[in-house]
This record gives structure tokens, sequence and C-alpha cells, in this order.
């Protein structure tokens, strides 16, 4: 169940990226989406796309406040992101062929 979750939210922050950077704080309103998930799990999503390759992260400018670490998906995180919305279409068409069965 967990590991179904984790692989459900690499995709939907994944998702969040490609339509554009967001930082972390900004990523965490999809945790109310999956109420049983913490900050600290969004963020280590975060840290593992990042260091998987998927994204990339550059900070704000200097404004009012502490500069932000923001998080843009990259060619490769795309690229990840299609093959697993494809195979997560796949897995969609089975269960709803079983339902009919």
């Amino acid at each position: 169940d967990s590991q179904l979750k984790r692989g459900i939210l690499n995709i939907c922050i994944l998702q969040l990226l490609k339509q554009e950077d967001r930082y972390g704080y900004d990523i965490l309103n999809i945790a109310g989406t999956f109420p049983d998930t913490d900050e600290s799990t969004i963020y280590a999503i975060l840290r593992r796309l990042n260091k998987g390759g998927l994204t990339e992260v550059y900070y704000s400018e200097k404004s009012l406040g502490p500069q932000r670490k923001y998080y843009k998906i990259v060619e490769k995180g795309k690229l990840y992101l299609k093959e697993n919305i494809a195979s997560w279409n796949e897995i969609v068409r089975i269960f709803h062929e079983l339902e009919i069965m």
C-alpha cells in the first residue's frame, strides 16, 4: 500500500511540476489529497526525484523573506511521468476489464 501510494505521489508531484515550477510548501497542498501523508513524506519524495535526475532545484531571487527553493521537472522527469501515466492507464484498463467479468 505504501509503495503504491509513493508511486502515485511521484506521478502527482511531477504532474504539478509539469504545469509550473513550484516550491516545497506549494507542493504540500497535495498532501491534503492524501490525508495520511505528512510533510516529511512530500519533502523526501522531492529529494528522491531530484537525486534521481527527474527534477532540478533553483532558488528564487531575493525577496522580503528567505529565498524559496523551487523544483523544476527536466526532460528525464517528463519521460518518467509519461511512461508512468501510460502504465497507470493500462492498470486502470485491466481493472475495468476485471470488473466486467
